[in-house]
């Protein structure tokens, strides 16, 4: 299972993600808005191009032959079909796999319009029709892609420029080399232009998850957190649907830190939101509400529900170890539940969680407690003291 945001890594992790982006893949933390973007671009492209394939028809009725153009309206027609089909196919596509038929489908149709075409010297639409592969490959700067895909996208210009010769009996002409270069510049600096904009996406995409994630643990952060939650209570109370949190505190952590010192504290905390991640549904969000306390917010969840995935988690976190040099650190973990009550306003429920919390400390630690009705938030000096015990 994972997280809120299923694709999160930690902040630390985000160069080498990067990485990837500047290489063959696209980051992780970007492959969601990676794939609606580029599914709208090719939707556009494919229609516009279906568009003005079949805008050209008059054109080559008044210059091509009647049996050349008979054999090339058809394949106009059968090429601005298959785009259109495309167009709605790409929704449930990957990014990728649509980008890729998008190219290779214009690529395959222009080569067979041009092995169409009768030998005639001085014809300017014969002509044109040797400059389609430089329009397939101009439009790698419409997209945002990985290298991968870009490479496997530039192929199909050239083997749209090269296959007419490949399949024919005459050698290419000096023009033709002429043409041949200018397709090599063109998908260079498309092939530029469109990763460039795959890695202007994954800064924006990833100093936006910056502003809203803890840089440590990889989990949204409070102030998230609390968008979130105002939103899934709006839904709990449209749908209706029940809504769940959980408040989750390290137990005598302060030991930890006092012991085996911070930079072990944090792999704790790592190892605890680590945990949050697998076992939570895409659904949920894992939140790090601040110093050793965790939240979960689980929209759809009732009251039995949560306490079954609170459980789990402290059954994980007591289970786990964390490695040091010199021995390793076990932990357990303290839970309070609480479940969305009509008309309460989300740093209530918070609240109410927080008080089921203290109270599973003050009854002992490593345990789950769910909220008791009218049960009152802790005041704020005694929450103070009772974590600087934990």
């Amino acid at each position: 299972m994972t997280s809120g945001i299923p694709d999160a890594v930690p902040g630390p992790d985000r160069r080498r993600w990067l990485a990837y982006a500047r290489g063959w893949r696209v980051p992780v933390h970007c492959r969601l808005q990676h794939a609606v973007v580029v599914r709208s671009r090719v939707r556009g492209l494919a229609i516009a191009i279906a568009l003005l394939v079949l805008a050209w028809i008059p054109i080559d009725a008044y210059g091509l032959q009647a049996t050349e153009f008979l054999d090339v309206l058809a394949l106009r027609v059968g090429l601005a079909a298959g785009l259109i089909l495309l167009s709605h196919a790409s929704r449930r596509w990957s990014p990728d796999a649509a980008t890729i038929a998008l190219f290779w489908l214009q690529a395959l149709a222009f080569a067979a319009m041009e092995l169409c075409l009768l030998p005639a010297d001085g014809n300017v639409l014969r002509v044109g029709y040797g400059l389609f592969p430089i329009v397939v490959g101009s439009q790698l700067a419409i997209l945002p892609l990985s290298l991968r895909c870009a490479l496997f996208a530039a192929l199909a210009a050239v083997a749209a420029s090269i296959a007419p010769f490949a399949l024919g009996a005459h050698a290419p002409s000096a023009a033709q080399w002429d043409q041949w270069w200018l397709l090599a510049i063109v998908l260079l600096f498309a092939t530029i232009a469109g990763h460039s904009q795959l890695q202007l996406l994954a800064d924006l995409l990833g100093a936006r998850r910056d502003a809203s994630h803890d840089p440590l643990t990889g989990l949204a952060n409070r102030r998230f957190a609390e968008h979130r939650l105002q939103a899934d209570r709006a839904r709990a109370m449209r749908e209706p649907e029940p809504l769940s949190v959980l408040m989750v505190d390290i137990d005598h952590f302060k030991q930890v830190n006092d012991r085996w010192g911070h930079a072990r504290g944090d792999r704790v905390l790592e190892m605890v939101a680590r945990v949050l991640r697998e076992e939570l549904r895409g659904a949920d969000l894992g939140v790090r509400h601040g110093g050793e306390e965790f939240l979960a917010i689980l929209p759809g969840t009732g009251s039995e529900g949560a306490l079954e995935v609170a459980e789990r988690l402290r059954a994980r976190i007591e289970n786990a170890r964390v490695l040091v040099e010199d021995g390793e650190i076990a932990l357990t973990a303290s839970i309070g539940i609480a479940t969305f009550r009509d008309g309460e306003s989300g740093n209530e429920l918070v609240a109410r969680a927080d008080a089921a919390l203290y109270r599973a400390k003050a009854s002992g630690r490593n345990r789950c407690m769910a909220a008791v009705p009218g049960e009152p938030a802790p005041p704020p000096r005694e929450r103070a003291s009772g974590n600087a015990s934990a």
